[in-house]
């Protein structure tokens, strides 16, 4: 890890301590800089692009940590592989489900829906990779589409349980897996709500 990501990963930490209680803004990257004993516009230079850049380099870490601690798919059923992948991931971000919670309500503002599409759709690719998906006909994208709408909607579940070892999301999961499981196909106006980033080149 050479020294600049180095530096990006350290602000990145100091800027999630802060966003369950500030949520994202111009302001708090300059605050990470200076906590780390840096001119507040470090933050800027590591992260050009503002608040998109360094809430899309989390959710890239969060992505390559997941494909790091996932066991070996040998032997497992697809549907396992999948679940697991989700849950790995929602995993991953509990340390943070406060920032994840501000994180996600950023998102959903509409002047960044195409950057929370093209988050979501980079993370169900590495799980539909993991669990060996090769298609590339249009068999990709439903597969993708429909894992989409899984994770999406366990994710809001998520945020909101309380029971023990979030064993009522994981059951959550399961039934929406089962759900999907019994459709032919993704509908296609789903499809686009999902991924509206490709209509816009």
């Amino acid at each position: 890890m050479d020294e600049r990501d180095l530096m990006k990963k350290k602000i990145l930490a100091r800027a999630l301590a802060h966003v369950p209680f500030d949520g994202w803004s111009r302001g708090l990257l300059e605050r990470a800089a200076q906590e780390e004993g840096l001119d507040p516009s470090y933050g800027w230079r590591l992260f050009p692009r503002g608040v998109e850049e360094i809430i899309s380099y989390w959710s890239s870490l969060l992505d390559e940590e997941m494909l790091k601690v996932l066991p070996s798919s040998e032997g497992l059923r697809v549907r396992e592989k999948v679940a697991l992948g989700v849950e790995t991931r929602l995993i991953l971000l509990t340390p943070h489900r406060e920032a994840a919670r501000k994180t996600a309500i950023y998102l959903a503002l509409p002047p960044h829906v195409g950057l929370a599409s093209r988050l979501l759709y980079r993370t169900v690719n590495e799980i539909w990779y993991y669990a060996g998906d090769t298609a590339t006909d249009y068999n990709h994208y439903t597969k993708r589409g429909l894992l989409a709408w899984v994770y999406s909607s366990t994710f809001l579940y998520w945020l909101k349980d309380s029971s023990p070892g979030f064993e009522n999301t994981w059951k959550f999961l399961n039934r929406r897996i089962d759900e999907v499981l019994k459709l032919p196909k993704i509908p296609q106006k789903l499809f686009q709500n999902l991924f509206v980033w490709r209509g816009h080149g």
